[in-house]
């Protein structure tokens, strides 16, 4: 291959693939804006109680804990490449449920299929991170969030025009595109240098890569650090319980602190509105303005704004620094969800501006579009890169209960805080929040921006490699001094 080709095109390919995921992925997480006030009315073909309706929509982050306790341990057992196909097939399953649905319960059935695989939103962002160059690394991630944001923007456009059952049948064509793109990867070179299977491992780095000197330098990191770890792993006692051995890793800084930082930011995304907003917009505007086609229009209004924001992050990401952005945007995201709370107080009680309909609306349209400018994008990038290579599997897996925990509460709990403590207690709370987490990363969160992901581990673990020479160790001795089976 030659030495000037960068093998962006094959980092694309995979990057289309995960994007078609996304896609899809943006329907399921918008679908009951337009589920639930089909299945609530009163002339529905099925009919639900709110509290059902609420069940339904929350169901999938709730089986979406169980899922990652397999769904992490075979991304690190069986490889990238396959888990992702895999999660194609299982959400494919669930939408083709939802098309020929008569009942409630085959209704949450679907639900529940489809959130086995929520956790997918780490697997497939930390696959693309492994794939890709580090320069590209966080725009590559902001397209992601613009593809998930691409199909909110499918689901709440076609409600206007057609029922969920054919949303739900239009959801599954990406899913099968992306599996039959998956089929032409290779495994994820970062993958396979963890596995011991180095002369694959440069093979698939190269067909990501390519081949220049920068690039050789960036290939030999990555082997002797998992050569090192292998070597090491060896001379370990060979008996130690599995669960001692999962107890003290799960007690290391370099597990623990990465895992607090993702931990963090997944709190900070729910409660600054990434899901809640998805799903439950419409209702927020029809509370606040009592018109239902303002709802409606509002949640088009937001997913247009939502694309452009994320469309302005993948600029932001590659000029300026992760924690600049995180910091100073997510202060902004903050001012403006008190402003939206301060805005309804004023407004109820004080009865100032209640002829202006579209004042409090505008607020919580410009909140979320600085939102997914800066917080959200950045905190799914840095999700994706800073956990190490050998704590991927637990660290998606811990990170994934995180996230589908409040994902499941979020989408649970709004709808009722909004009935007992109105919109603007809703954002006051969540605001808080909000606050509180960032406050927190600024003490901790180290910055990530155009670092290799073995930059990132050598400084999580604090180690400080010696300057060597950019001519690439002979793989084929590397395989001859270090297992190949997987460990």
């Amino acid at each position: 291959m030659s030495s000037i080709d960068d093998g962006c095109g094959k980092q694309i390919l995979v990057l289309a693939a995960g994007c078609l995921t996304s896609f899809s992925s943006g329907i399921m997480v918008s679908f009951p804006a337009v589920l639930n006030p089909s299945i609530m009315a009163p002339n529905g073909t099925i009919h639900a109680t709110s509290d059902e309706a609420s069940w339904i929509a929350a169901s999938n982050g709730i089986t979406g804990i169980f899922g990652f306790f397999f769904l992490s341990p075979l991304f690190q057992k069986f490889g990238r490449k396959y888990v992702n196909f895999g999660v194609n097939v299982v959400q494919l399953i669930g939408w083709i449920i939802f098309v020929f649905a008569d009942t409630i319960l085959e209704l949450l059935s679907a639900r529940m299929m489809q959130g086995v695989v929520v956790g997918s939103y780490f697997i497939t962002a930390i696959t693309v991170t492994e794939y890709c160059d580090p320069k590209r690394r966080g725009y590559f991630m902001s397209m992601k969030k613009i593809s998930q944001a691409m199909g909110s923007l499918a689901c709440h456009s076609l409600a206007l025009v057609v029922n969920w059952r054919y949303i739900s049948a239009f959801a599954a064509v990406p899913l099968i595109i992306s599996a039959i793109m998956i089929l032409f990867w290779p495994e994820s070179p970062a993958f396979l240098a963890m596995k011991g299977r180095f002369e694959e491992c440069e093979k698939s780095f190269i067909w990501a890569h390519g081949n220049s000197i920068e690039k050789q330098k960036e290939l030999k990191d990555l082997i002797n650090a998992q050569a090192e770890r292998l070597e090491r792993k060896k001379n370990m006692p060979t008996k130690r319980l599995l669960l001692a051995k999962l107890f003290k890793k799960l007690i290391r800084k370099d597990f623990l602190k990465p895992f607090l930082i993702v931990s963090l930011l997944t709190i900070a995304i729910d409660a600054s509105g990434r899901f809640f907003l998805l799903a439950y917009l419409t209702q927020i505007m029809i509370e606040i303005t009592g018109d239902e086609s303002i709802g409606m229009y509002c949640s088009v209004a937001s997913d247009v704004l939502l694309i452009c924001a994320l469309s302005t992050s993948c600029i932001l990401i590659r000029l300026f620094k992760r924690r600049t952005i995180l910091f100073t945007l997510g202060a902004f995201a903050v001012t403006l969800m008190f402003l939206v709370s301060l805005a309804l107080v004023i407004k109820s009680h004080f009865h100032i501006a209640t002829e202006v309909r579209w004042l409090v609306p505008s607020i919580i349209l410009m909140h979320s579009f600085v939102s997914h400018v800066g917080l959200v994008p950045t905190a799914f990038a840095i999700s994706a890169e800073i956990f190490p290579l050998e704590h991927k599997g637990l660290g998606s897996f811990a990170g994934g209960i995180v996230f589908t925990t409040f994902y499941a509460l979020s989408l649970k709990v709004t709808p009722i805080m909004i009935e007992d403590t109105g919109v603007s207690g809703t954002y006051a709370l969540y605001g808080i929040c909000v606050i509180v987490c960032l406050v927190l990363l600024y003490l901790i969160l180290p910055e990530t921006k155009d670092k290799t992901l073995q930059q990132i581990e050598d400084e999580i673990k604090g180690v400080k490699r010696t300057v060597e020479s950019n001519v690439l160790l002979s793989i084929s001795d590397r395989s001859k001094s270090y297992p190949q089976a997987s460990n």
